[in-house]
């Protein structure tokens, strides 16, 4: 409240009789010291008979210090009653004979206490010298033991006890002071208002600070709070033994929070004495400032693409949105998710997005471990996301939400997510109020549209699959963070392994490797992918994409490459054999092999890599071939020189084959088939005959 009577500023003007002509208005002599910072024009008006100190009116103004609230700008109130009371006293005379006790809050120290006051304590510990009262979390007494009379106190017990003595020392000798019917006047202490940014210089000092919660980590020792406001973001650590504390407070809160600035980890952190949320118009004013500002750091770096394309101008407004997105994800806390398929290509986009995150975090966030639970890249082992995933994802989620506040995360499908097959897995995620962002390079269908944030696919503006995953994140990548080095090689190694043409073979170059040693680079993540199964592992795949030491980099490519080739050679002995080619009617050879019966289970390559190993080995012979690996339920197709729309045929065949559970997709002519085994031969053969009749 600010006092009336000076209106908050803590000063008041007040009209007195000019000290120089005692009010007349006239004057033909002066004091020197009175007119000392008296104008020319003032002191003419002396020569003219007129008393310029006060130009003639009798009256000057003074400032002095307003006794209502003697110069703090508040209006000074009693305690109990609420009436208007002068000088800085707390109670109003009537109150000050009534019982009352002080309650001291955790941003008060010892040089808030006043002997002979009474204050409310709580027994932290009954010894044989006398029982210690805790007046706060930081301020600690002790009852002597010949001060107890016949009382008997237990620990927790709350009790009313007056200060007796403050030592030198800083020990506080109590006495018991019970009585009835008393008031509870509670104490706080004014600390520094400062900004998130400036905290840094008051390190060991009392201050106070406003801002929102944006995360909240439980910890077996205190409650990490992370605060942001306009000017940065701290931990504040809050102690309550293990419980959660001011439980009270969520994410998005608004909160004014008192404490000492301390050190951990080379960055500031507050430890919390005090925190509370604010409401109405002040928590608006914070918000709107914090939200001006998100939208200021959101706005992602566009320093150009690495390459001349018609396809990625086209793209660039889709891609600006996904990298501000991602930025305001990091400053926001918001936990993001990155599923990838788990080819060279997949793992290549999964990694770039990652890396840049991962860096952005570590510099704007103030809790180091922020990098583990904001981004998390995981592994799609099919072409598409799959329920199998998102129930893993969701229920993740969910958990991290009720054991920290998290918010629903922000996911982000890479080499998957632009097909109907998708569509379930988006929307059970949606469902829970989480966005979903595709940055893909397959066949998209226009339904999954509807349930994405954002959609980047270069089918949407004119571009083909050439344009691979890899190539369109190392791209957002460098939006979210420019400073990243190394995304050219991601580049390089996705369109090398996922066999792409045209302006995009740039990337190759740009990478500083060899065709060789991306496709080894891009074998060497398969091979390790494959037997990592559901695991991210990004220790390891890091490395083998060079974001380690160089030196074992290329140890660890050669080794894993050769395993890879030495795996594939024989696999192919047995599948060669195995496989028979036809002329179809139009000219087309179908080539076709028996996956499970070829070829060895579960080891490496998997059916869909040794599927494309045999089509690579045949289109040597055949200028037109479509190559198709089948199991018990799946088909695996391969195509060259043929015009395939595989998507297409999928939904031919779940209208032909009713009953065949027919599902799948991929790229138009690359891509996979799943069904129900009974209903195999029906599946196969209508395949055959469709593409036959291209």
């Amino acid at each position: 409240m600010k006092c009336e009577r000076c209106d908050g500023r803590g000063y008041i003007e007040v009209e007195e009789m000019c000290p120089n002509c005692n009010g007349s208005g006239k004057a033909k002599s002066f004091d020197p010291k009175l007119t000392a910072e008296l104008s020319d024009e003032q002191i003419a008006m002396f020569a003219k008979g007129i008393c310029g100190v006060c130009r003639g009116t009798g009256k000057v103004k003074t400032v002095k210090v307003c006794p209502d609230c003697n110069g703090t700008g508040k209006a000074n109130v009693c305690k109990i009653c609420g009436a208007k009371i002068a000088g800085d006293s707390d109670l109003c005379p009537k109150c000050k004979k009534k019982p009352h006790a002080y309650q001291l809050s955790n941003s008060c120290g010892i040089e808030d206490i006043r002997l002979n006051r009474v204050y409310v304590g709580k027994v932290s510990g009954v010894t044989d010298i006398g029982v210690f009262v805790n007046l706060n979390k930081r301020l600690r007494g002790l009852i002597h033991r010949k001060n107890l009379g016949n009382a008997k106190l237990s620990e927790d017990d709350s009790v009313l006890v007056r200060v007796s003595n403050i030592r030198p020392t800083g020990e506080i000798d109590l006495v018991l002071n019970p009585m009835d019917n008393y008031a509870v006047i509670e104490v706080s202490k004014d600390a520094p208002k400062v900004k998130i940014a400036e905290v840094e210089s008051y390190t060991g000092k009392l201050v106070e600070i406003r801002g929102k919660v944006t995360h909240i980590k439980q910890t077996a020792g205190p409650t990490v709070f992370t605060i942001i406001d306009e000017s940065g973001a701290i931990n504040a650590a809050a102690f309550e033994g293990g419980e959660r504390a001011y439980p009270e407070i969520k994410v998005d809160d608004i909160v004014r929070a008192i404490g000492i600035v301390k050190k951990r980890d080379a960055k500031p952190q507050l430890e919390v004495l005090e925190m509370e949320r604010l409401l109405g118009e002040e928590a608006y004013e914070i918000q709107r400032l914090i939200e001006k500002e998100l939208e200021r750091k959101s706005e992602p770096v566009f320093r150009g693409f690495l390459i001349e394309s018609e396809v990625l101008e086209k793209l660039k407004d889709e891609m600006m949105n996904v990298a501000r997105e991602l930025r305001r994800a990091v400053f926001e806390s918001r936990p993001i998710i990155i599923r990838h398929h788990w080819d060279a290509d997949g793992v290549c986009s999964g990694v770039a997005l990652e890396v840049a995150l991962i860096d952005l975090v570590e510099k704007v966030h103030p809790d180091p471990e922020a990098k583990y639970y904001l981004v998390k890249r995981k592994v799609s082992r099919a072409p598409f996301y799959e329920l199998e995933d998102v129930v893993k994802d969701l229920d993740e989620a969910l958990e991290d939400m009720e054991r920290h506040g998290d918010k629903m995360p922000l996911v982000v499908l890479a080499d998957n997510g632009s097909g109907y097959e998708d569509v379930p897995a988006i929307r059970q995620f949606l469902t829970f109020g989480a966005d979903v962002i595709t940055i893909d390079h397959h066949f998209p269908d226009e339904e999954v549209d509807s349930y994405l944030l954002y959609h980047v696919n270069p089918y949407k503006v004119g571009g083909d699959s050439n344009y691979t995953a890899g190539v369109l994140c190392v791209e957002i990548a460098r939006m979210v963070n420019p400073d990243i080095e190394g995304l050219e090689f991601l580049a390089g190694v996705s369109v090398i392994g996922d066999r792409s043409e045209g302006e995009v073979l740039k990337y190759v170059e740009l990478s500083g490797a060899s065709r060789e040693e991306l496709y080894d680079t891009g074998l060497a993540l398969e091979f390790e992918g494959f037997y990592l199964r559901f695991r991210s592992a990004s220790g390891i795949i890091h490395e083998i994409l060079g974001f380690g030491r160089k030196d074992r980099q290329k140890k660890l490519v050669e080794m894993l490459s050769g395993y890879a080739k030495e795996a594939i050679e024989a696999q192919l002995k047995t599948a060669m054999s195995g496989v028979k080619v036809q002329r179809l009617p139009n000219g087309v050879a179908l080539a076709a092999f028996d996956v499970e019966n070829y070829a060895k289970r579960f080891t490496f390559p998997p059916p869909g890599k040794l599927t494309g190993e045999v089509h690579d080995r045949l289109k040597r012979e055949y200028n037109r071939i479509v190559t198709i690996g089948y199991g018990p339920d799946f088909a695996v197709i391969r195509s060259e020189g043929v015009e395939l729309d595989i998507p297409r045929f999928v939904r031919e065949l779940q209208r032909e084959i009713p009953d065949g559970g027919v599902e799948g997709g991929g790229h138009l002519v690359v891509g996979s088939i799943k069904f129900i085994p009974a209903r195999r031969k029906d599946v196969l053969s209508k395949l055959a005959a469709k593409i036959g009749s291209l």
